[in-house]
């Protein structure tokens, strides 16, 4: 018996090692960057929290929106002030909790909501949204997300570092056997948007592969009502336009595959939604928003010169479609 308790008390101590050197590894540059003022989900919140009521729109979503919409773009193009919060994996779920921390800052006229299959499929990546929800001010909407939002596994996630970097010690493993070029450092950053300078190689418009579908990805119907009913009732209740984007994909991507099985779910869902804009810009106005592959530094994130376009695409549609 003495024996077995010393194999479980080693085991539980190589336990919290291996723990406290994941810790050090993935956690610790990010306190740094937080001590230096260069974290970027830190330096988004403080806009938020210490601009009360300065922001009349405020767009949520994924890498998506904060490589595609400008709110330099848009507050010239609108005479408003705007305010980017998309997040690095931003899900449906975690977009919620965003919203109702945002809201007991800002009391803005639109929510501009960027979503794509992406945003409600099976993979969660709970260190990108342990890393947005660890600056809520709000303790109760910190708990909330972990508790209600994700359940155990969102508890478990949040509790032990060896679930929370799985993927990022994946990528690890798999960056040692293999010779990929990386993307500069992010580092233009304006109003939560990112502006990118890189633009698509050839070689990796040859790699492209097929758009996401219901046969590539593992697409949470359920989730997705749920909260975006959630979304849409607390948009309801404080007098705010929701308008949802699905952001566009280079061209030469779009070709690879004829499915359409994105934008028509999403058109059948959100007409449901009478007072809800729903916008594919992939099509929207295709003759006056015209994309190339060069408008997109890889497959499907927006650089600097395609983010001009589709931020100009929103201030059409708030001036034309009656959202104003």
């Amino acid at each position: 018996m003495i024996k077995f308790l010393k194999h479980i008390s080693y085991g539980l101590l190589i336990f919290v090692l291996i723990n406290l050197l994941i810790v050090l590894k993935y956690e610790l540059p990010a306190y740094e960057a937080i001590k230096n003022k260069t974290h970027k989900n830190y330096l988004k919140w403080n806009s938020i929290h210490n601009n009360t009521n300065k922001y009349d729109l405020i767009i949520l979503g994924s890498s998506r929106a904060y490589t595609s919409l400008n709110p330099k773009v848009i507050d010239s193009g609108l005479n408003i002030k705007s305010f980017n919060m998309g997040t690095s994996s931003q899900d449906i779920t975690e977009s919620f909790y965003t919203l109702k921390e945002v809201l007991n800052h800002q009391n803005p006229k639109y929510i501009v909501l960027e979503t794509f299959l992406g945003s409600c499929d099976d993979f969660v990546n709970y260190y990108q949204v342990y890393s947005n929800a660890s600056f809520f001010k709000s303790s109760e909407h910190k708990y909330e997300l972990v508790v209600n939002g994700y359940g155990s596994k969102g508890i478990v996630n949040y509790l032990i570092p060896l679930m929370k970097f799985n993927n990022y010690m994946k990528q690890d493993v798999i960056s040692i056997f293999s010779k990929s070029n990386t993307k500069a450092p992010k580092k233009n950053w304006y109003k939560g948007f990112h502006y990118d300078t890189t633009v698509v190689s050839k070689r990796d418009i040859n790699s492209f592969k097929p758009i996401p579908s219901f046969k590539n990805k593992n697409f949470n119907k359920d989730r997705f009502k749920s909260y975006f009913d959630k979304i849409y009732e607390l948009t309801k209740a404080h007098g705010i336009q929701l308008i949802v984007l699905r952001t566009p994909y280079p061209p030469s991507r779009l070709l690879l595959d004829s499915n359409t099985d994105e934008n028509s779910y999403y058109q059948k869902f959100f007409s449901n939604y009478k007072d809800v804009g729903y916008y594919d810009l992939n099509s929207y106005k295709p003759d006056v928003f015209n994309f190339k592959d060069e408008d997109f530094s890889d497959f499907h994130h927006a650089n600097g010169k395609g983010a001009e376009k589709i931020s100009k695409q929103l201030v059409d549609i708030i001036r034309t479609q009656q959202l104003n």
